[in-house]
């Protein structure tokens, strides 16, 4: 907790360094509009909108002000067929802003509008303007101490991460996350970590890993809307197609594109996910790699027009890099610079795109009006500055998070993603002189697991039981793994009788598990309970000595009897 304040708290202070310097230095800069009000906003957007854009700000401005508690989901959802419109996100983000500053509303409602607000910006463009509801969202949600939330907080900062292209740190962030619960929002929530873990492996070249995480998305949607699955469907069965087509593997590539693109056709919703990007961006890599050089010649100018404007860096990157082995291939290095170069300026006017983002509006604006001499000067000094603290802020900001997860990376076991040895020193070292009651555990036979079917299997029954024990376990309590088999938990906030029945659950649920070569994997154990004096864990230690001598599956306690 203390270290989201600090995360929250660094960025906040930047935010407001960067607000008070353009601001100080944008007082001579003219008297415009104050871009905050959104409804000024709204109605500067309706002087050039669609019909369905002008249909969706019609309906919303319909709705009395004292009417927008009673209709929140309604109003989010009525964003949804405008998205993938020029002007549907800041459509959206207006009209979400103005719910959010005429309403009182409950934290989770709060939580939704800060969400849909942050992934509208992000659809805008505005990757640096998203990351501050999202700041938000993870401070209101640890407030909440609602383990879902912060997951889902934790999750948003991780893709928020990925826009930026530090796609192993929100890896580390990801593969923190533990799903333990198995309800609807949890396995939603699993199925948009998986997606964007494979993505972010996608990015860093990793075509197997990328299948691995897609291999534990939900197939079957049931929590789902027909809709909403398929959005998450496609962008599978196109991530799946991308990376066969990594591997070299093309008909499977092509047989996963082929079901991707019948499913696109099927589709009545233009909704957020960019679906319909990564499938052309992914039929444009698989033409290359089958020789369709015509299908290359027919769509480039296409493809670079969509990803030039895509705030997905990863798409650009995909279709580039296409074109470079096109060009390279057919002995065009007239063509092969040209795109080089375009590459280049992209990458430049992105990242100038990025610093406007953070700079206000009547800045910008006096910035295109005819400047004089003075100004211009003044305005080439405020980028300059201004780009260098940009700099020092996404520094820091990568800084600061890394240390608000460090500790994750430091105190937890990369194999079974329980607490590690570390982590068991410092927190039995509080805990040993209150009361208490300490368990360890060890799997039976290990060693004979090991030798007859090998370390990776071994591996596995290790990682299986871990999370049978943490499954059980809940978020109340922490299971260290202290040695090669050996687990310990540390009861500190239930009774005696109750750690003894969640005890004979573990034991339980482990005899239970199914294995393909049909062995048993049993567990015996130690529990012993404090008292002045004792040393609960030389005690249970023990008693998980005498379980092993004997019959095994056992765990032996001494609360019964005292």
């Amino acid at each position: 907790m203390k270290k989201v304040i600090l995360f929250i708290t660094g960025i906040i202070i930047i935010s407001n360094a960067i607000v008070f310097i353009v601001n100080d230095l944008s007082h001579n800069h003219g008297g415009d509009v104050d871009v905050t009000d959104y409804e000024q906003q709204l109605l500067s957007l309706t002087q050039n909108c669609e019909p369905l854009e002008c249909r969706i700000i019609d309906d919303f401005n319909r709705i009395n002000k004292n009417e927008y508690s009673e209709n929140i989901k309604a109003i989010g959802e009525s964003i949804r067929p405008i998205l993938a419109y020029k002007n549907g996100p800041k459509i959206g983000i207006a009209i979400l802003n103005i719910v959010f500053e005429n309403g009182s509303f409950s934290c989770d409602d709060t939580l939704y509008f800060l969400d849909k607000i942050a992934t509208l910006k992000s659809k805008d463009n505005d990757l640096f303007g998203m990351i501050d509801p999202m700041l938000s969202y993870i401070q209101i949600a640890n407030e909440s101490e609602d383990k879902f939330k912060i997951a889902s907080g934790e999750l948003s900062i991780a893709s928020a991460i990925s826009y930026f292209k530090g796609y192993e740190f929100s890896n580390k962030i990801i593969q923190s996350i533990i799903y333990s619960e198995d309800t609807i929002g949890w396995r939603r929530l699993k199925n948009q970590a998986m997606v964007t873990l494979a993505e972010n492996e996608l990015a860093l070249d990793n075509p197997i890993k990328a299948l691995k995480a897609l291999s534990m998305v939900d197939k079957n949607g049931t929590e789902y809307s027909e809709e909403d699955w398929r959005d998450y469907y496609i962008y599978t069965l196109a991530l799946k197609s991308e990376a066969y087509t990594y591997l070299g593997q093309l008909d499977q590539a092509s047989k996963y594109l082929s079901v991707a693109k019948d499913e696109l056709e099927k589709d009545q919703m233009r909704f957020l996910l960019g679906k319909t990007t990564l499938v052309s961006v992914v039929e444009f890599q698989l033409s290359f790699r089958k020789k369709d050089f015509s299908y290359i010649e027919e769509k480039k100018e296409e493809l670079l027009s969509i990803v030039d404007l895509d705030n997905q860096a990863r798409y650009a990157k995909v279709v580039y890099n296409t074109l470079f082995d096109y060009y390279y291939q057919i002995g065009d290095i007239s063509k092969l610079y040209d795109i080089n170069h375009r590459y280049y300026l992209l990458i430049n006017k992105k990242q100038n795109n990025n610093y406007q983002l953070l700079i206000s509006n009547k800045l910008k604006q006096s910035e295109n009006a005819h400047l004089s001499d003075d100004h211009e000067k003044s305005m080439f000094f405020l980028k300059i500055s201004f780009s260098v603290l940009m700099l020092i802020s996404i520094l820091l900001f990568f800084t600061i998070v890394r240390i608000k997860y460090l500790n994750i990376e430091n105190f937890t076991d990369p194999l079974t993603n329980c607490l590690n040895r570390r982590k068991f020193n410092i927190d039995y070292g509080k805990l040993a002189q209150v009361d208490h009651t300490f368990l360890i555990l060890d799997i039976d036979n290990f060693k004979a697991i090991n030798d007859n079917y090998g370390h990776d299997f071994g591996d596995g029954v290790l990682v299986k039981v871990a999370s049978t024990i943490t499954r059980i376990l809940g978020s109340k309590h922490k299971c260290y793994r202290i040695g090669g088999e050996e687990f310990v938990v540390i009861f500190d906030t239930i009774s005696k009788s109750r750690s003894i029945h969640i005890t004979e659950s573990i034991r339980k649920a482990t005899k239970e598990l199914v294995w393909d070569n049909g062995i048993f994997v049993t567990i015996s154990g130690g529990l012993s309970s404090y008292s002045p004096g004792k040393n609960t864990y030389k005690v249970a230690d023990e008693l998980l000595y005498k379980a092993k001598r004997g019959t095994k599956n056992t765990i032996f306690n001494d609360i019964e009897s005292s």
